[in-house]
Formats: C-alpha cells, structure tokens, sequence
C-alpha cells in the first residue's frame, strides 16, 4: 500500500509534520486513508425549478470549476488567488445568474463574477453586503482544510435561503445585550465584537474541492476567498450538509460513546433549532475577546496551536452563549445542547489529529472535560465519555476563564501550555478513545447531484 493510503488518521506527530503540504493532493478522500464509510445527501431536494438550461448552465460551470481544479494541480495556485483561466467561469456563472428571477441575485452573481476576472474591491463587497440575496451562487479559490492547503483552492456552490433557520438567526441576534452580560459573567473584561452577517441556507449545487470529503458546513465570505480584513463578511451555513453529518455521523458517534442523561437524536423536534444556533453562536464565539487580545505572539510561537486555540475558544464562547442566553428564548434544554455538543465533538476528533485545528481542538476540550472531572472514561464498559450535563456546563465555563487568562489575554507562553497540557501531544486521558475511533473507516458524506444535465436531459 502506497505510503500516503498508509496514513493512520490519528498519528499525531507525523499527520501534523505534513500538514499544509497536500497540494498535489487528487484523491477525492482527505486525509489520507484506506478505507471511507460514506452515506449521501441527495441535492436535487433543494435546487430551483428554473428549468433544463439553467441546469445546464450549472454542468457547465462545474467542469470550468474542476477543469481549473486539475490546472491548479498541475501548474499552482495564480497569484492573489486567482484562477489561472478565470474567464469560462465567470461566463458559466453569469449563465447560471440569467436564470435567477429576484434582481438583487442576479446583481450579487453578476458582481461575484466581475471579481473572479478582476479581484474584489470595496465597492463591490459593500454592495453584496446589503442584497438580499435567495439564491446565492459562488466561485474562487475558496479556503479548504487549513492542514490540507492554506490558500484555497477552487470551488464553486449555489444555495438558497432557508427561511426558517434565517428567522432563528435574525431573533437571536436581536438583543446581544444579553450575550455581553454572559460574557462579563465568565469574565470582567470579556467583549463582543462586531459580528458577521449570517445566511442560513440550503445547498443545491457544488463543484470543485468543495464536492470532495470531507464536507464544509459553511464558508466565510470574501476571508474564505482570500480577501483578509474586509468590514464586509458573511457566513453562509449549509443547513442539509450540516443535517446529514448529525444524523450519519455524530449521532450514531454519540450513541456509541456518550452517556448523559440526554441522548442526541436529531429526527427529535427538541433539536430542530440547535445545530443552526450552534454554528451561529459558534461564530459570535470567534468575536469574542478583551481589549488586549492579539494573536501576534501566539502565531509566532506555535502557529498550529494558535489556530486550534481560537476554534476551541469558539466553540467554547459558543455553547456557553447557547444554553446560557438562547436555550431559555427559544424553549430548548441545556441539558439537549450538551447533548448536540458532545456528539459534535465525536464527529470532529474522529476525522483524525494533526490534519485538523478544528478537530484537534475538540479533542483538547474532552481532555479539559476529562482531566477536570467533568467527564469521566469509562474504559471498562465502552469507552464512553460519561456524565451530567451540567457537570459539562460547568467544565465549558471553566475553560472559557482559562481561555479569558491565556489566549485572549495576550499570553503566548501560557496558550501554548494549555494547548501542549490538553492537546492531542498530551492525550492520555483520551486514550482509550482514539484507539477505538482508530479501528473504524473514515466517515463522510457525498452529495449526489443527478440532476444536473445536459441539455439532452442526460446526467452529467
């Protein structure tokens, strides 16, 4: 077997030496490994009805899209992130935005294609802020896995609003006030800062290295496109891609090695609100911070942990926002968003360490949880994180203080001991769970798009 098909996905050391290093990478499977269990999301559900052609018009500007995918393999990644032939995916995307009926879509398509030709500017992005876009149709060298490639690579979705989680998104972000006062609860100095726009949508179409595994829930518009530190940014959330890794992935996870007094089921209707909350306040907890936070130091220090650091920190602020300010709003259990949490958790660690901040830092935090007492191992009949809920509440608020004391607080040396003392490095307390997770595929989900084809009605 090829050395790469070798890999084990939770070999720490050795995943973390490569990381960033998979350009060339063409498998359709990352990280690395010799088996994967996939289960499929059907898209055709949630594309529009707008006919043959504007399905075509999709076909075509998914070949641009992994045409330029296959270039970028070959040749690299054009300066400023741009495509190295940008011109026939704008052309498809202005055939896709044609067919669009609301004007403020086509206008944001016909804006997002100028951009692939010519690069955003100001004015551009601070008219895509304020259109109220249906259907939203994207393409650029769009951020993938941060242990996979830094600098994006190409990618192209369209989706369309998803009307009910958008009013859960807009009535929670209708009083922060609340928000505030729970952060000065964990801590005096804790802040707030501005927060994003936020689309809840349903995804219909995608292309390039977005359509390979695993799966992105949501992208960071125009940073996730390579535009650092515009005042104009928004996160569209894929509400199916997100359902269907809670039902084949984290909820079979949660079931096997979670026991709480509440079990994640998210058929249940008691949790038809929480995975859009939980996404939505795990980005307020990427705007948390004090007056002196910096993350300067830190990235010079240990820039891996740096990154998984300030994922922990948003998954922290986070949940804590979530059962502590929205739960009672919207009539949810503390007890059910734990529930959600931990089986997120799952679904993160058991993509493998050293490949992912995101997962390496949900490892961290079951350690904390662990180490601290507010989960126990237990080895001998599973293993299975046990506990009680509020006893996971109450470890969440204690690392939120730590992370307020180490790396919001400016303190490189210290943010890099909480990450070597809790981190995969330092793992022993989750021991026993990797080496199970180690025994099972890989898991991901593929989206099928059979209906997208040609104009002679055959698939493409």
């Amino acid at each position: 077997m090829p050395e790469e098909l070798a890999v084990d996905r939770f070999s720490y050391a050795h995943n973390l030496g490569r990381a960033g290093t998979y350009r060339e990478h063409r498998s359709a499977f990352w990280p690395p490994a010799s088996s994967y269990e996939i289960s499929c999301l059907n898209l055709a559900e949630h594309t529009p009805d707008f006919g043959p052609d504007f399905l075509h018009s999709l076909t075509v500007l998914k070949s641009a899209v992994e045409a330029e995918w296959q270039k970028v393999k070959e040749v690299g990644i054009s300066t400023r992130r741009r495509f190295n032939d940008p011109r026939p995916i704008a052309d498809a995307m202005r055939a896709v935005g044609a067919h669009l009926p609301g004007e403020d879509d086509r206008k944001a398509v016909t804006l997002r294609a100028t951009a692939v030709q010519e690069g955003y500017n100001d004015e551009a992005l601070k008219q895509l802020a304020v259109l109220k876009e249906e259907f939203t149709v994207v393409a650029g060298q769009i951020s993938t896995w941060y242990g996979k490639e830094v600098k994006g690579l190409p990618t192209a979705f369209a989706c369309r609003r998803d009307a009910s989680g958008q009013a859960l998104v807009d009535r929670a972000l209708e009083d922060k006030g609340e928000v505030e006062a729970c952060l000065r609860r964990l801590h005096a100095d804790l802040r707030l800062g501005d927060v994003p726009g936020f689309g809840a949508t349903h995804l219909f179409h995608m292309a390039g290295e977005g359509n390979l595994h695993p799966k992105h829930i949501a992208y960071f518009l125009p940073e996730d496109e390579g535009v650092k530190y515009s005042p104009f940014k928004k996160t569209f959330y894929f509400g199916n891609t997100h359902r269907a890794l809670l039902k084949n992935i984290s909820a079979p996870l949660a079931a096997r090695y979670v026991n709480i007094d509440t079990k994640f089921d998210p058929h249940d209707a008691r949790f038809d609100a929480i995975p859009v909350l939980g996404v939505l306040s795990h980005e307020l907890g990427h705007s948390v911070h004090r007056p002196v936070t910096g993350y300067k130091n830190l990235n010079a220090a240990d820039r891996w942990a740096s990154v998984v650091l300030q994922e922990v920190a948003a998954d922290v602020f986070g949940i804590v926002i979530l059962a502590e300010v929205w739960a009672p709003v919207f009539g949810l259990a503390p007890a059910d968003v734990v529930a959600y949490y931990l089986a997120e958790c799952l679904r993160y660690v058991d993509r493998g360490l050293g490949h992912f901040p995101d997962s390496d830092g949900m490892l961290l935090q079951l350690s904390y949880f662990v180490q601290l007492g507010a989960l126990f191992l237990d080895e001998e009949n599973g293993p299975r994180l046990t506990g009680d809920p509020e006893a996971v509440l109450a470890g969440l608020r204690s690392l939120a203080r730590v992370l307020a004391d180490t790396l919001l607080a400016d303190r490189a040396d210290a943010a890099v001991a909480l990450h070597r003392n809790f981190g995969p490095a330092n793992s022993a307390s989750m021991r026993a769970l990797v080496t199970e997770l180690r025994r099972l595929s890989a898991k991901s989900i593929e989206y099928t798009q059979e209906h997208i084809h040609t104009t002679d009605g055959s698939a493409a």
